[in-house]
């Protein structure tokens, strides 16, 4: 079952950072929840209509590479996005089950694309766990 877990005190903590934790099964058909999810907190700190198509898309993207297996098939485990919000940045990790994932191409296309619609990307695999690390800054001079 989908859960979604805001966790601040008094609006932000004591740094100035509100962290989302976003956790669906590791299917297809749940990625849009965590697409929809980070959308709203983009336009909720300002980002462009320009800005939030770019992390849909990312984000949509980015669980696409974690969740693997055919689209009618059961979830296997949990795909785990936590947002860390900060003066105008949303710092994305996306986590799950490495079972049958392999690492991303990094000189494909694919991979290009997703590094164009973010400042930074990260991929980290440790053989039973996959994560990717993406940072999105608001340019509210655009």
């Amino acid at each position: 079952m989908p859960s979604m877990e805001t966790v601040r005190a008094n609006g932000t903590s004591r740094n100035g950072i509100e962290s989302v934790l976003i956790r669906v099964p590791a299917h297809r058909d749940y990625i849009v929840v965590v697409r929809s999810a980070l959308a709203q907190l983009g336009a909720r700190l300002g980002y462009t209509v320009a800005e939030i198509i770019d992390l849909r898309l990312a984000v949509d993207e980015t669980c696409g590479l974690l969740v693997d297996g055919p689209p009618d098939g059961p979830p296997k485990g949990d795909l785990e996005c936590r947002v860390r919000v900060s003066a105008g940045t949303l710092q994305v990790t996306v986590r799950a089950s490495a079972v049958g994932v392999r690492p991303p191409d990094r000189d494909g296309f694919g991979w290009k694309v997703l590094t164009a619609l973010v400042d930074t990307m990260t991929w980290v695999w440790d053989g039973t766990t996959a994560r990717i690390d993406l940072v999105k800054r608001h340019n509210p001079s655009r």
